[in-house]
């Protein structure tokens, strides 16, 4: 289930607390709880995954131990472990609203694609990762009066993809075009250094305009994330982004602590005067 990954679904809080609505019990507990039918059908998608990609990980020196891949758990169990975490995550978020439940259904239909066929096809397989984010995000903005914003939507859409491409150039650093994700044959390791650099930049500019458009004094959190996509991007050329990037987050305490930092001083900058 990769619990770890669930650190991913807290984007569901990014537009109740950019819209200023965090301490309004009712929005809490539904973020809270469509954040919780995220885990869910994410942790679906991975059973669902493992279940299609269990002879490649078979191969793969660190996949392979995985529960479906190692033999821990056969493949009728993870298929009612899959059936169950879909219909209760799907469950839990028509309770909120039809359009959370409408687009978590989009990131289930998205994510089968990519598991399926997606991920085969270079550049589109970044991008389809880049939709989960914002589809996180969406669900989330279901709930708050103003929706998303043009500035986060494209901080969000610049922010996944970074980390999604930063992410294949670990892997065909690593591995060079191994046997177990054939889309890295189709990568050059120059592309994914001009596109990562380039979407780094783009995060650090579309966050430094959407804080301004938020609230003027936001704009002293831009240092804070222009030193975390730094440190990022170290990582990434030093060969340690080839892991899940949530993984990469909690193994580094540099990264660790200055996302720590970078949330207390947003909060304080947008609730405090």
């Amino acid at each position: 289930m990769r619990v770890k990954s669930w650190l991913k679904n807290l984007f569901v809080f990014c537009p109740i607390v950019f819209s200023l609505e965090l301490f309004q019990w009712d929005k809490l507990m539904e973020a809270a709880v469509l954040t919780l039918s995220f885990c869910l059908i994410s942790s679906a998608i991975y059973v669902f995954n493992d279940i299609n990609d269990v002879e490649n990980d078979r191969k793969h020196e660190i996949k392979k131990n995985r529960p479906i891949a190692s033999g821990q758990i056969s493949f009728p169990k993870a298929w009612v472990l899959l059936v169950c975490l879909t219909i209760i995550g799907l469950g839990i978020a028509v309770l909120v609203n039809i359009y959370s439940f409408l687009l978590i259904v989009a990131y289930v239909i998205i994510n089968v694609l990519y598991s399926k066929w997606l991920k085969t096809k270079a550049v589109i397989d970044c991008f389809c990762i880049a939709i989960g984010f914002i589809l996180r995000v969406m669900v989330g903005g279901t709930i708050v009066t103003a929706g998303v914003s043009n500035w986060m939507f494209l901080t969000v859409l610049a922010l996944s993809l970074f980390m999604a491409f930063g992410k294949r150039r670990g892997e065909l650093s690593s591995y060079a075009g191994g046997e177990t994700r054939t889309v890295l044959d189709m990568y050059d390791l120059n592309f994914l250094n001009g596109i990562v650099f380039m979407c780094a930049g783009l995060t650090v500019m579309f966050y430094s305009l959407w804080s301004i458009s938020q609230k003027p004094r936001l704009v002293y959190s831009v240092p804070i994330v222009f030193f975390i996509i730094t440190r990022y991007l170290l990582l990434v050329f030093k060969g340690r982004a080839e892991a899940d990037p949530t993984t990469l987050l909690l193994s580094d305490k540099t990264l660790l602590v200055s996302c720590g930092i970078c949330g207390i001083v947003m909060l304080a900058l947008l609730y405090f005067k």
